[in-house]
């Protein structure tokens, strides 16, 4: 694999994972404002998305091009 195409996927999956991670909240909190319950786990699994996101940036060779994490 190409070293261009292994870093846009990496590039790709720090973008999803953070997407991931912020779509899961918002849909806790509409839950929430509608008085919906939440599946025990989601909180969780939600703050472990926030983890790896935060994390890929230390374990993987950044590029000038990935951004930052910091809205999470």
């Amino acid at each position: 694999m190409p070293k261009d195409d292994v870093t846009r996927r990496r590039h790709v999956l720090l973008v999803d994972v953070t997407q991931a991670a912020s779509e899961v909240s918002r849909l806790v909190h509409e839950a929430r404002d509608l008085n919906l319950p939440v599946e025990p786990g989601v909180r969780e699994g939600r703050d472990a998305l926030v983890r790896w996101a935060v994390l890929l940036p230390e374990v993987l060779p950044q590029s000038r091009a990935w951004p930052s994490v910091s809205r999470l």
